[in-house]
């Protein structure tokens, strides 16, 4: 099996970036200004402080499936449900890669992921066991076996946001 297949699976991104950009993130920088937690262990914790960060890694993946407060009756959640039908998904996020934050650390993860580009450009990519691949159609939904060690890469000079959840076979 490919690392990166393009599922049938396609939404409308221009709304999945209206309710992100909703969301106030401090501009202190003990929050992770990239990240944004859909899901968590409490229904309550959407920002992602470099404490909890840890913290975060250490709870299982199973544990962080409880849609955030804010995300309750908006389309994220109408789309999550969707996905629901035919996966088992869990930890739910929005991640971002700027022109200043460019990579992610080289790693695995405990469980695959499903991706959906939301704001991408030509110059995103990621790199699987040190393979270069593309997803850059906004609102398709993609499987990503990330168990193998990737990273992800914005080297352009435009934000990447992917919508990204962790699902179990």
């Amino acid at each position: 099996m490919q690392p990166i297949v393009k599922t049938d699976f396609t939404f409308d991104y221009r709304q999945l970036i209206i309710e992100h950009n909703q969301i106030e993130i401090p501009e202190d920088y003990s929050y992770d200004q990239n990240q944004v937690a859909i899901t968590s262990f409490d229904g309550k914790n959407v920002l992602v402080d470099n404490k909890f960060n840890e913290d975060y890694k250490r709870i299982p993946e199973a544990d962080l499936n409880l849609m955030n407060e804010c995300f309750k009756n908006t389309y994220v959640a109408e789309v999550i449900k969707k996905i629901n039908e035919k996966y088992n998904t869990t930890k739910w996020r929005f991640m971002k890669l700027t022109p200043e934050r460019r990579a992610y650390s080289y790693h695995k993860d405990e469980t695959k992921r499903l991706h959906i580009p939301l704001l991408t450009n030509d110059e995103c990519f990621f790199i699987i066991e040190k393979q270069l691949y593309e997803m850059n159609q906004p609102g398709v939904m993609y499987e990503m076996d990330t168990t193998q060690y990737h990273t992800a890469l914005n080297l352009g000079w435009t934000d990447r946001i992917h919508m990204v959840g962790a699902f179990s076979e």
